[in-house]
């Protein structure tokens, strides 16, 4: 126990039941010891005695700033963009513009069906005409009978009793009705203008309706127009393109045929010897024409010699014949530029044969 009051000042009060006149603190700063926030009077003062009356907290003009700087920081209080915040609290709803096109037209409708209703209500209390039958123009000029009738005058005296009949009375004396009498025909005038009364026109009326030309209704004569352009384009159709090949199949079947050909060319011909290639026909004929001819020249030259001329220059001779031969059917079979048929080609195999032999000394083979 310590006796009066403390001398020690601190963060933590003391406490303030015991020495209350000494520890007694100005209302604003008295919270939840002395029991103010819960209404709990724990210290016993008398207001009279107080010489100042309580008042409110002292706050600066910018401590709200700096309430909200603290609270939210910094950054949100310099990034905070038209009502836009970053900052945990509620955002300041902005104030959307004013859509005057939208009110007008609203104010329009309204003055419309306000209108409308005034309308309603009008035609509502005036007496509705009736609608009017339609009537056809070409009966303007006709009278009514029923007009005529009521525009008639009635009878002199209107004392006069009207005879009325009876129900289930007859309508008369009972007498067929007597016969007017036809008008006696006069006979014609001469001077009166007009067809006199001699004339058929039933007959006339029957011969007219021959010769009128037949009218056929509208869609009959549309018709008749649609079936012959059918039957025109029909015929022309007939006439250029049925039955006739397309030019485009044309074109593709000419294709087809020069692959064809070109395809053909470019395999090789089975019949063909291996190393030769075939000549064209007139200038394979030329060849073998003009070969046979200095074969025989050669070979008839080969004959006139005579037969025991053993000199030197009759051998040199007989020798550059034989060469020339020789020459002749070598070129002869080693060219792979022509195909010969096969008599000829029997033909010079003897003909080689023999030359080989006479060249190399041999006696020579008869041939015929």
């Amino acid at each position: 126990m310590c006796e009066g009051p403390s001398g020690i000042s601190g963060p933590i009060p003391p406490d303030p039941t015991l020495c209350p006149d000494y520890y007694r603190r100005p209302a604003s700063a008295q919270g939840r010891l002395e029991g103010n926030a819960l209404k709990l009077d724990l210290l016993t003062w008398n207001p009279d005695l107080e010489v100042t009356p309580p008042s409110g907290p002292r706050m600066r003009p910018g401590a709200r700033e700096i309430l909200e700087r603290g609270r939210r920081g910094v950054s949100c209080m310099l990034l905070q963009l038209e009502g836009i915040s970053l900052g945990p609290g509620a955002s300041p709803k902005r104030k959307d513009p004013k859509d005057h096109e939208q009110e007008n037209l609203r104010r329009i409708r309204e003055i419309q069906r306000r209108f409308r209703e005034q309308e309603r209500t009008r035609e509502q209390g005036q007496p509705r005409p009736l609608k009017a039958l339609w009537r056809s123009p070409k009966y303007d000029k006709v009278e009514s009978r029923v007009k005529a009738r009521l525009q008639e005058p009635g009878p002199a005296s209107g004392t006069e009793p009207a005879h009325f009949l009876r129900a289930h009375s007859r309508c008369g004396p009972g007498l067929p009705p007597p016969r007017v009498p036809s008008p006696q025909l006069t006979p014609p005038d001469p001077n009166a203008k007009g067809p006199g009364p001699g004339v058929d026109f039933i007959t006339h009326n029957a011969r007219t309706a021959k010769r009128a030309p037949r009218r056929h209704s509208r869609s009959l004569q549309v018709l008749s127009q649609v079936l012959e352009q059918q039957r025109q384009a029909q015929e022309h159709y007939n006439a250029t393109q049925k039955g006739h090949v397309p030019h485009y199949l044309l074109e593709r079947r000419d294709l087809w045929r020069r692959e064809a050909e070109a395809r053909q060319h470019s395999q090789p011909d089975p019949a063909m010897p291996p190393g030769h290639t075939r000549m064209p026909e007139n200038q394979r004929l030329e060849t073998l024409s003009n070969l046979l001819q200095s074969q025989s020249q050669l070979l008839r030259e080969l004959v006139l010699l005579p037969a025991g001329a053993d000199s030197l220059r009759a051998q040199s001779h007989r020798a550059e014949l034989d060469r020339k031969l020789v020459q002749k059917c070598q070129a002869w079979w080693s060219s792979c530029c022509l195909t010969i048929g096969r008599p000829l080609y029997c033909f010079l195999s003897l003909l080689h044969s023999c030359l080989m032999s006479r060249a190399e000394g041999k006696p020579e083979l008869a041939c015929s």
